[in-house]
């Protein structure tokens, strides 16, 4: 069931980061391209960290996660027909930090990280739009337009959890926000193998992820990652073609009949 939880990553990092907005494009937040995949990394083309730091330095940066999940059946009964995935967005109006440490020769070292900035007046407000432009793109029921791939995935929306962000001794407020969405996912349904010819390319991969790997631009990051992982996956064999249905049985015997001692044969061929 994981790469539903994969296609439903995927495709909230479309919505909230369309490939179509790199090209020229609207934006659906205002954390524009600050939008990342499971952690901050730089973005291509920043090969410099500190480029990085001072690119994303007070702007709003959102990461995306997923997290729990939980498969379950409506009915009580096998097989299981619900799957429900913690979808989890982490907000922050970023701040640059330094952090100064020794090495082993006792000579002081500087690095920089991304940490979120103190609260105001002023980062609440961008706080609380960046998180209603984010909840209405991952909207299940939804008409946001970069959220098409999105609810390709995404069937219902079961529950909604937004906390702030506060230091160690729950003093200090940050200006960061963890929101949490409950989705019910299309459940990952693997294709059928014994077909000719056999599934080849991104229709290796099963349902709903091949649903988004189709949809992608095959040049964005999500679009290569679907290609490497229908790579990992292969074409699968070609079915070996049935020939021959034969029935063996016995007439009032309780032992199961083989192949010589059967009182009835029937054959169908198919060739």
């Amino acid at each position: 069931m994981s790469l539903s939880r994969l296609a439903l990553r995927l495709a909230a990092y479309e919505a909230l980061n369309p490939y179509s907005a790199l090209q020229g494009g609207v934006w659906p937040t205002l954390a524009g391209k600050n939008i990342y995949d499971s952690r901050v990394t730089p973005l291509s083309g920043m090969d410099d960290w500190g480029d990085f730091l001072s690119e994303s330095d007070g702007k709003p940066v959102v990461v995306v996660y997923t997290e729990e999940t939980e498969v379950d059946n409506s009915s009580g009964e096998y097989p299981p027909d619900k799957e429900i995935v913690d979808l989890v967005i982490e907000m922050m109006i970023a701040a640059q930090a330094k952090i100064e440490v020794a090495d082993a020769a006792g000579n002081p070292q500087t690095f920089g990280q991304l940490v979120a900035a103190l609260t105001s007046r002023e980062a609440e407000a961008l706080l609380d739009l960046l998180e209603a432009q984010v909840r209405n793109a991952l909207d299940p029921q939804g008409y946001a337009p970069s959220a098409a791939v999105f609810r390709r995935v995404a069937r219902e929306l079961h529950h909604v959890h937004s906390v702030p962000q506060r230091d160690a001794e729950k003093i200090n407020r940050f200006a960061a926000r963890t929101l949490r969405l409950k989705i019910r996912v299309a459940l990952t349904v693997w294709p059928a193998l014994l077909t000719s010819p056999p599934p080849t390319g991104l229709a290796v991969l099963p349902t709903p992820l091949s649903y988004v790997a189709g949809l992608l631009d095959p040049n964005s990051t999500g679009g290569q990652l679907c290609a490497q992982m229908a790579g990992l996956i292969g074409p699968a064999s070609a079915p070996v073609p049935l020939t021959d249905i034969r029935v063996f049985t016995n007439v009032n015997r309780g032992v199961a009949p083989t192949a010589t001692d059967d009182d009835i044969t029937a054959d169908v061929p198919l060739s």
